[in-house]
């Protein structure tokens, strides 16, 4: 890049030089000092076009830059996210659903619910589960008939609705099972 600013104000010095000699021929001095301001233009021009070149060379390292030093943390990178987790989930036609969920190391879970106010045994669903591309949701494999997906918070899970979003509304804080 020092080399794009020195070549423009030597293009500069051939097109004074150039216009101090004399020549006999008006005509012949007229060329020359254009031919040097042409060669001046087409130095300074090349200069402006390796300058922002270079810019924008720098301009993309520094995205490189910020982009690996941008903080990749997830749940399932930084949060001690297996465990027993348990609450008490809203119910239709019952008093609630008794929810437990405890997620393995190894990406297997156990899911148990007992539905309250009601005669039964608890229903207990066991099998693998995988995370979200962002590292923040599990998704519990095999279930079909109930939501499957759960955002991993610090000593928490968040049940999600059918479609894997998350619930809102007045009862959404009972949608989140505590770690035991």
């Amino acid at each position: 890049m020092k080399k794009t600013y020195l070549l423009a104000p030597l293009a500069l010095v051939a097109v004074l030089v150039g216009c101090e000699q004399q020549t006999n021929d008006p005509q012949e001095g007229k060329s020359q000092i254009e031919s040097s301001v042409e060669n001046a233009q087409t130095a300074v021009k090349e200069g402006t076009e390796q300058a922002l070149d270079s810019a924008e060379t720098a301009i993309d390292n520094a995205e490189d830059t910020v982009y690996e030093m941008t903080d990749h943390h997830n749940a399932k990178t930084s949060l001690d996210w297996n465990g027993t987790y348990q609450g008490v989930i809203p119910c239709a036609d019952c008093e609630g659903i008794d929810t437990t969920l405890t997620l393995n190391q190894d990406n297997t879970y156990i899911l148990s619910k007992t539905y309250l106010g009601k005669q039964g045994e608890a229903f207990k669903e066991e099998g693998s589960f995988s995370w979200d591309q962002t590292g923040s949701v599990v998704i519990l494999e095999g279930l079909t008939d109930s939501p499957n997906h759960f955002f991993v918070a610090e000593n928490q899970v968040i049940m999600q609705d059918m479609n894997g979003e998350t619930i809102n509304g007045d009862l959404a804080d009972m949608y989140k099972l505590k770690k035991q």
